[in-house]
């Protein structure tokens, strides 16, 4: 036993000696390359090391071996993470990374270093992207191998990547009707999202653990083994601090307790804490790595006093009482791990942005405690509570931006797009004197904002170089070829400009502050439908009955529209609007056309579709808005086709892995709107 370990660290030695004197070399990748890697099935570094294999079979063919560091005998790829290997001199900083090439063992060999698992995982992505070919999104935009019979890597072959800017940076999937059931059509589905997370240098998903049994005691979900098993942060939701929401009360107390649930009351506080501290234990036990939120919300995505019979009435109580249950769930998560160094964050959203910018919340002082904004609700700028706050509090930063919205935002095409994200965060930014340390973005079904979440990555990695038309350059020059860049981008832009802007922007810079976005129109139709057969009313949009500031819904400023009413605002709006998507549409199909046939699907499923898709929506509120003021039944139906063109769209982007991408519909729900926009005909209110 002794003899065989004396003759493995001579190997290393000799390894050692061989990387460190010699010089780097050129090496040509051929059909039977072997990779080197001490990981072992399972970890999360061999996932990236199958998918490497996977990615090098696809462009060399043949077959390309994974074996030990100790049987390195000819050239190949050396995968390393300094953490566990001691091969070569060591790579320092969080998830920093490195490729180049050097002669180990008297061959030459490229070299994929990190500096922790992470950092080695984005190491191999990086290699497939710049010397393989392989794009970030390549299982989302349909991307088609160009086979290759070998690739010369030279010896000046270098790549420096030191850590990212921001340290967490999230995926949120959100109002996930499309994406829910697509995950489980095949394995690849449910999982090579999370590759994609990866390929863009993403390390946090944020995901609420809801799937879990409370019968099966300490269980943890699929999805949250999933993202661990892949090397992936987990984090949860406002809704869910502690990995628990109030929706799971009850089967605690029944499957996992065996008892009558408890009232919900602040005076049961010791049921509250015990309900904590199992579901952080259930995380503890199954070893997964969380980056713990602390808060305190009602059930559902509500205030807590809509829960709570005992909840005080002044905001100021409301706030003490928030105050105090986050630092009590502190003290339980330092409990159950016992890590002094566990990392924690909360967000202020909706009512927990309002009592902070009224100074009534005050979280635990805690040196590396991150305060996670959250962007304004429905249309997403920086909120009150950040704008506030004294840059020389010099806080941990974190910042909550939406690119999908639940019920009023973007859902089936996208509509903030990358420069407003960059302002948003940027404004956070200038509000401490530290590096930001925490981003996430709401990634809705993720398929309709891959351009948009990719951005967002970029910036979060190299936050000071980044700028977002340099980006979108690129972007289009990855997918759809470097003739083409130019004009792509050109178009990216005029599609965002496209949209509705309903109300003059109020901050400087936010020349977008305001957009109509596509659940709006979802919501406006329905609304004008269940009028239709009632007395006319100029301004028939309400909001939603749970909304806490008055307006904001829609938020039509009929004035800013040159109009005197609703209708009218919406009338001027879409006729803009609708022309200038119309003349996207037209641009792209024209560019489509001219595109390599290898770039048009995935030009046509990010751009020119939501074009179409967008034209027709502004289209079918339009006539339905000019058939409320006329009582005109021939614009109603015109109105319903232009509905039914709009939806027609978007299934042009419903083919190979996505044939059944709109079979969950429910948040859009065209069913619902055809059903309510059939009434009007019928003379009934839906």
């Amino acid at each position: 036993m002794l003899r065989r370990a004396w003759t493995f660290f001579l190997f290393l030695g000799l390894l050692w000696c061989n990387a460190s004197c010699m010089k780097a070399a050129a090496i040509t990748l051929h059909g039977n390359t072997p990779i080197y890697t001490s990981a072992k099935p399972g970890e999360p570094l061999y996932k990236a090391v199958l998918a490497l294999q996977r990615d090098m079979e696809k462009i060399l063919g043949g077959q390309h071996t994974i074996r030990p560091l100790t049987e390195m005998d000819r050239a190949g790829i050396v995968v390393l993470n300094s953490l566990t290997d001691s091969l070569l001199a060591p790579l320092a900083g969080w998830e920093a990374h490195r490729l180049y090439t050097a002669t180990v063992a008297q061959h030459p060999q490229v070299i994929l270093q990190g500096a922790d698992m992470r950092g080695t995982i984005y190491a191999i992505y990086t290699f497939s992207e710049r010397v393989l070919g392989v794009p970030p999104l390549w299982y989302f935009s349909g991307w088609q191998p160009a086979a290759r019979n070998d690739i010369r890597v030279p010896a000046s072959f270098s790549v420096n990547c030191p850590s990212p800017s921001v340290k967490y940076r999230a995926w949120f999937p959100n109002d996930t009707d499309l994406f829910a059931p697509w995950r489980k059509a095949s394995r690849d589905n449910s999982e090579l999202w999370l590759e994609t997370a990866l390929r863009l240098k993403l390390n946090t998903i944020e995901w609420f653990d809801g799937e879990r049994d409370y019968g099966k005691p300490y269980s943890i979900s699929p999805t949250t083994r999933l993202i661990s098993d892949y090397g992936l942060l987990n984090t949860t939701h406002h809704h869910s601090p502690l990995n628990a929401t109030f929706s799971g009360w009850n089967d605690y107390w029944r499957k996992t307790r065996d008892t009558v649930p408890p009232e919900l009351s602040l005076a049961n506080e010791k049921y509250l804490e015990e309900f904590w501290r199992y579901n952080v234990e259930c995380i503890v036990r199954n070893k997964i790595p969380m980056l713990w939120v602390i808060g305190f919300r009602g059930n559902g995505d509500h205030p807590f006093w809509f829960t709570f019979n005992d909840a005080p009435s002044s905001m100021k109580e409301r706030g003490a009482v928030i105050s105090r249950m986050m630092a009590r769930q502190r003290e339980i998560v330092l409990e159950v791990t016992g890590d002094p160094a566990t990392q924690f964050r909360t967000i202020f959203y909706d009512e927990l942005s309002d009592l902070l910018a009224e100074g009534y919340i005050h979280p635990p002082a805690d040196t590396s405690f991150i305060w996670t904004y959250v962007a304004a609700r429905r249309d997403h700028y920086p909120n009150e509570d950040i704008r506030q706050l004294d840059k020389s509090r010099n806080f941990h930063l974190g910042y909550y931006f939406n690119y999908q919205f639940t019920s009023t935002g973007s859902h089936l095409a996208a509509g903030e797009g990358p420069w407003k994200m960059e302002k948003n965060y940027r404004y956070v930014a200038g509000k401490t004197n530290r590096p930001l340390a925490f981003s996430v973005v709401n990634a809705g079904n993720l398929r309709e904002f891959v351009m948009e979440l990719s951005a967002n990555a970029a910036m979060m990695w190299d936050f000071s170089s980044y700028r977002s038309d340099a980006f979108l350059e690129d972007f289009c020059r990855q997918y759809f070829g470097k003739r083409h860049a130019p004009k792509a981008a050109r178009l990216y832009k005029a599609y965002y400009h496209a949209y509705w802007n309903q109300r003059r922007p109020e901050l400087e810079g936010f020349d977008r502050q305001f957009v109509f976005q596509d659940l709006r129109y979802r919501r406006a139709i329905f609304e004008l439908a269940k009028a239709f057969n009632n007395d006319f009313d100029p301004n028939p949009l309400t909001d939603i009955p749970a909304e806490q500031v008055k307006g904001r819904t829609y938020r039509i400023i009929p004035e800013d529209n040159n109009a005197a009413t609703q209708v009218d605002a919406v009338i001027t709006g879409t006729t803009k609007s609708a022309a200038a998507f119309r003349a996207v549409a037209n641009a792209a199909d024209v560019l489509y056309r001219r595109m390599d046939a290898d770039k048009r699907m995935f030009f046509s499923d990010n751009l020119r579709q939501p074009a179409q898709y967008m034209y027709y929506l502004n289209e079918s509120l339009l006539l339905l808005c000019k058939a409320y003021k006329s009582h005109d039944a021939a614009l109603v139906e015109q109105s319903v086709a232009a509905l039914q063109h709009a939806e027609k769209a978007l299934h042009v982007t419903a083919h190979g892995r996505f044939l059944d991408w709109y079979d969950g519909d429910r948040v859009f729900g065209f069913k619902g709107l055809y059903k309510a926009l059939g009434s009007i005909r019928a003379g009934k209110t839906p």
